[in-house]
């Protein structure tokens, strides 16, 4: 009985929110969400407190509730009230903030769902939802790319529902992930959303908030079949990650990282093994706490300065030193830095590829390498290289501290305490059983 009050209140809080946000004034609108979010991040530890962390998969009615929904629930919603705090005035009072709760109230669906008919619907009405906001935004190249996610469900919606082989269901899912995380065709569905800037609604179609799951849940269907993709995953990251450092703008550097990253978390999803799953997890998980808060960051820096040319050295260090620290610990994070929660899951991650021969663990390695080189070019280039007097006026906010602040304390601390955070030992216990 437990378990179903923290779901109704983890989805309930999400619901209600938007009713509440769309129905309010634009100035409480912001606070109104933060409100629904920090009540359903509630929901979903007390879910995994109230099964043991999610060592043993619990169903209640049409949801499942194991270690990946104990591990990535808080994670997805902790990231969303980052980046709902670290939001422009513009689009935390207007409709924009309402918006990303339907869409994290679909995405919990999914993560949740205890059929892959459900999940797939639920990926179905994410991609719907995300599309129509890509077109009344005029983004068209975004909008293609949603629009193939979406068909690509449907078909693996309708084979499923023909009872035709499920592999053919499986694959059709996996492409929709892949195109969904931007890894299929190289980077350009989230170079679609991000050239447009990094605000809240770009980031929300970039980061993996969706299209994961179906990875996971596509694995055991395929068993060996999917070895192909993960090698061309394994070639996918590091160029991805050697494209980021030629980038001039911001966004698509930015793009370019996120690719390698979700082409990481694609190869544990996919790898025939425990602890590739664990793997994944855990980087997913971290992933939606890094790059969402890195994201709002690099968004935060536009605000103040327009979109930086990588080519020159912007010194914003001096007028906002606490964006500085928390950028630079927030990419740090996303390339997997020693005591960061990320590191921990690109060490499971490593020995999964080991296991499959040196060069897959070299490809690895190469990845995340390049990612945090470009992680240090863009911190200095944003915030050194260029003597500035200090302005007032650049230096963050109380509201945006407490968003960086959040996300930075979370991706340090499942750092050096994993066996301490929750989300972390959730994994942990299931991949010792």
């Amino acid at each position: 009985m437990s378990i179903l009050i923290w779901v109704a209140l983890w989805l309930g809080a999400l619901t209600a929110g938007t009713i509440v946000g769309t129905f309010s004034r634009a100035r409480e609108r912001r606070w109104a969400v933060v409100g629904a979010l920090s009540v359903a991040f509630v929901g979903a530890v007390g879910l995994g407190l109230s099964t043991s962390w999610g060592a043993h998969a619990t169903t209640v009615g049409p949801f499942l509730i194991d270690s990946v929904v104990s591990t990535v629930a808080p994670t997805m919603l902790l990231g969303a009230l980052a980046l709902v705090l670290l939001a422009g005035r513009a689009e935390a009072t207007g409709p924009e903030s309402s918006w990303l709760l339907v869409i994290l109230a679909v995405e919990s669906v999914a993560l949740a769902s205890s059929s892959f008919g459900l999940l797939v619907a639920a990926e179905i009405g994410a991609a719907a939802l995300l599309a129509d906001h890509a077109r009344r935004n005029g983004h068209r190249a975004q909008v293609a790319y949603l629009l193939l996610t979406l068909a690509l469900l449907v078909a693996a919606a309708v084979t499923w529902g023909m009872g035709l082989d499920p592999r053919v269901s499986a694959w059709l899912s996996v492409a929709a992930a892949l195109v969904r995380l931007g890894v299929f065709p190289l980077s350009t569905g989230i170079l679609a959303s991000l050239q447009q800037g990094t605000s809240t609604a770009t980031l929300m179609a970039a980061l993996p908030f969706g299209g994961v799951m179906l990875l996971l849940r596509a694995a055991p269907i395929l068993e060996g079949a999917s070895v192909p993709v993960l090698r061309f995953l394994l070639v996918a990251a590091p160029v991805a990650a050697a494209l980021s450092i030629l980038q001039r703008e911001l966004g698509r550097s930015i793009g370019y990282v996120l690719v390698a990253v979700h082409a990481l978390i694609a190869v544990g999803a996919l790898a025939p093994s425990t602890e590739g799953h664990l793997g994944a997890e855990l980087l997913w998980a971290g992933a939606l706490l890094t790059s969402t808060g890195f994201g709002a960051a690099a968004n935060l820096v536009t605000l103040r300065i327009g979109n930086p040319d990588l080519d020159r050295h912007h010194g914003l260090h001096g007028s906002a030193p606490f964006l500085s620290l928390a950028f630079l610990v927030l990419g740090v994070g996303l390339a997997g830095g020693p005591g960061t929660i990320e590191f921990v899951a690109e060490d499971v991650l490593l020995n999964t590829t080991a296991a499959d021969g040196v060069l897959g663990m070299a490809m690895v390695v190469l990845a995340i390498e390049l990612i945090g080189f470009n992680m240090l070019r863009l911190h200095y280039r944003l915030f050194f290289g260029a003597r500035r007097e200090p302005r007032a006026w650049l230096n963050t906010k109380p509201r945006e501290r407490l968003g960086l602040a959040i996300v930075a304390t979370a991706v340090v601390f499942g750092g050096l305490a994993p066996s301490l955070l929750p989300l972390v030992s959730a994994a942990t216990q299931t991949a010792g059983h």
